[in-house]
């Protein structure tokens, strides 16, 4: 099959479009702000891994962000997952909702300019939030109606086996005949759950490298979600073996039950997001980020990335917020007024 003929076939695969950096064909992960830091989405036959936080609580939003998007572009999904029932964790997935994409112009008021510098009212007004606007989004908030998961073909794989069943059920799935693209997502691989007595770290890393070689050679994008914090007390090289064998790592830091959730500086945030890989597939022209200093925020209805922004003077900010011992003179019983001298 000549290259033209086959970029032709991946091209009319829904939800498959080429990046505006090298013109390589890729899908979107589901979340925009996500597939603006990794280079516009994953190419077909690439593997993403998600480094858990520490309790699972924002990388699994981007486990249903991944297959929401496989229900919106009615792509065949494949989760496995020994957390949590697989069937459950599909029924709550995100609804897509389309909105208007609206031009909207800045026209900034003569009493609104910036009065912290006269030389910063030249500059431009810098967006945070990574990624572009589309045509719809995902609500976090509203889960996924029935009819749209019925009208995808979805398997669910549980708690059935270990990595030698799970390995032969998506090489299963990977042979059948697909116009669409594959979504597989492995959610929480490598928990206790799949921990053995029998060389736990061996069979991980076989796994990684069969699943591997079979992704390169398909029309199918993989997302995997793993708790690597995890695995420093099995094995201390097994995090830089297991980065080597995906094409993309992102890492997920929450500020739950760390210092940096009473940090003021962070205040606006809810943790990191760190790089830790991008790879170059079938291109010359690799992708290389704005910025590595990246937060996320969980609102209600979405999950957004951005670029990380300190607040401009610390001291200033832990002036409003701290309050300093002071004189002051009362009048009547109560003391309610005061007056600083």
């Amino acid at each position: 099959m000549s290259f033209q003929l086959k970029r032709k076939l991946l091209a009319s695969i829904e939800g498959c479009r080429p990046s505006l950096h090298n013109g390589q064909l890729m899908v979107s992960t589901g979340n925009f702000s996500l597939d603006h830091i990794i280079g516009g989405g994953l190419p077909l036959g690439s593997i993403l891994l998600i480094e858990e936080d520490k309790y699972n609580s924002y990388a699994k939003v981007l486990c249903r962000y991944f297959l929401a998007e496989g229900v919106y572009r009615r792509h065949p999904l494949f989760l496995a997952t020994k957390e949590e029932p697989a069937h459950d964790f599909v029924r709550k997935l995100p609804q897509a909702v389309e909105e208007e994409i609206q031009k909207v112009i800045d026209k900034r008021p003569a009493e609104e300019e910036m009065r912290i510098a006269w030389r910063y009212n030249d500059l431009p007004r810098v967006s945070l939030e990574q990624g572009s606007r589309r045509d719809y989004h995902f609500d976090l908030s509203k889960s996924v109606t029935p009819e749209a998961v019925k009208a995808c073909s979805v398997t669910c794989w549980g708690d059935e086996g270990c990595f030698a069943e799970l390995e032969k059920s998506i090489g299963e799935k990977l042979s059948e005949q697909h116009e669409k693209c594959l979504r597989i997502c492995l959610k929480s691989l490598g928990s206790p759950l799949w921990w053995t007595r029998d060389d736990f770290p061996g069979k991980l890393v076989r796994f990684l490298t069969l699943l591997k070689s079979r992704m390169r050679s398909s029309t199918s994008v993989c997302m995997i979600s793993m708790p690597t914090h995890l695995f420093a007390c099995l094995d201390k090289s097994l995090l830089a073996r297991v980065r080597d064998l995906v094409d993309f790592c992102v890492e997920i830091e929450s500020f739950s039950g760390a210092d940096a959730e009473t940090n003021v500086m962070y205040r606006e945030y809810h943790g990191l997001v760190h790089i830790h890989k991008l790879s170059a597939l079938n291109t010359l022209a690799p992708f290389r980020p704005e910025t590595y200093d990246l937060a996320f925020k969980q609102r209600r209805k979405r999950f957004v990335v951005e670029k990380l922004h300190l607040p401009p003077d610390i001291s200033e900010l832990s002036d409003t917020l701290i309050p300093r011992p002071s004189f002051a003179c009362t009048s009547g019983a109560s003391g309610a007024r005061g007056l600083d001298f």
